[in-house]
């Protein structure tokens, strides 16, 4: 379980760049980037998508693709860790003159075996192995001739270990579905400007065990630019540029009415036991994370700016009653 632990906080720290301390988010695998040529790039591709992996950088791109391709990539993943974690890509698309574009993708992460251990280091329970996976469906069509809008639809699902921890009850899985959307302008105020612009994975909450202690699926927003420098028939020289945005906000637990409690309050202001993650003015000052339509709006300002002044979650403090 400890290797488990390990490798999903590598997940988190070497692989997501949007993701930031203030940020918590589920199913943070979706943000591991495939392609050689996007690695190479520093994976600024949502203003250049012109190929099969659109359907992952960018779908609107497709609606300028002709034919039809597909992609595999293989990888194995975090060698020096363990030698059976690695990274599946699949991706296909096909035009259909009059209506548009299809394509898609499945991404496979395998994390390996693991050991389930009991409460004492000799409870020793058996192996188990860890992965995760996601199906997306991608649609796009021109707008313009210049112009273009492109959709995905995707399930994801995580399989971290057949049974809870302990006397938690129920699996450690979860099966989610989410959406993106993408627009690419090209010629934008000038011939050699191409313009992306992409929100993904947008969707409900990812929960586990306890959908109580859910987190937001990783919402990135990111526009892009693709400016030809050079384009003959024989050189090219583009410089491309991404700028990201997680749209997650979370908050610590925060003594937002300064009366040296947590809660304590139901979200009407009456004093209760249960659900009292609120104070009597109904501000929640548990921890806590936005639903998508607020984050949207809440993940552009430091929480610290929306009220409160103690933050009670940091160490050497309670942030119980």
């Amino acid at each position: 379980m400890k290797r488990l632990a390990t490798i999903c906080t590598l997940i988190l720290l070497t692989s997501i760049s949007p993701l930031t301390a203030q940020s918590e988010a589920g199913a943070i695998f979706l943000l591991i980037s495939p392609g050689a040529r996007a690695g190479g790039m520093g994976e600024a591709q949502v203003a250049v998508a012109n190929d099969v992996y659109a359907s992952y950088w960018n779908p609107a791109g497709l609606a300028f693709l002709e034919g039809s391709e597909m992609a595999i990539m293989h990888v194995n993943w975090l060698p020096n860790l363990a030698d059976d974690l690695y990274y599946e890509f699949l991706a296909f698309r096909r035009h259909f003159p009059y209506l548009g574009t299809l394509g898609g993708h499945i991404i496979y992460l395998n994390l390996g075996e693991q050991i389930r251990m009991g409460e004492t280091p000799d409870d020793y329970l058996g192996k188990f192995t860890s992965y995760m996976m996601a199906a997306t469906i991608s649609y796009s069509a021109l707008l313009s001739q210049n112009s273009s809008l492109g959709i995905n639809a995707k399930i994801s699902y995580q399989h971290l270990v057949e049974l809870g921890a302990g006397n938690e009850q129920g699996k450690g899985t979860s099966t989610d579905f989410g959406f993106d959307i993408g627009y690419l302008r090209k010629e934008f105020l000038t011939p050699r400007l191409n313009l992306g612009l992409t929100v993904t994975n947008i969707g409900p909450k990812v929960s586990f065990i306890d959908p109580a202690q859910a987190d937001p699926q990783p919402t990135n927003l990111t526009l892009g630019f693709n400016y030809a420098i050079v384009n003959s028939e024989f050189n090219k020289l583009n410089v491309v540029y991404d700028v990201d945005k997680l749209l997650v906000s979370s908050y610590p637990a925060m003594d937002w009415d300064d009366d040296g409690y947590i809660g304590g309050f139901d979200e009407d202001g009456h004093q209760s036991d249960k659900n009292a993650d609120f104070n009597k003015d109904g501000q929640q000052e548990t921890e806590h994370t936005d639903p998508i339509y607020l984050a949207i709006f809440t993940s552009w300002v430091d929480d610290w700016l929306l009220g409160g002044d103690i933050d009670l979650a940091t160490p050497g403090n309670d942030p119980d009653r």
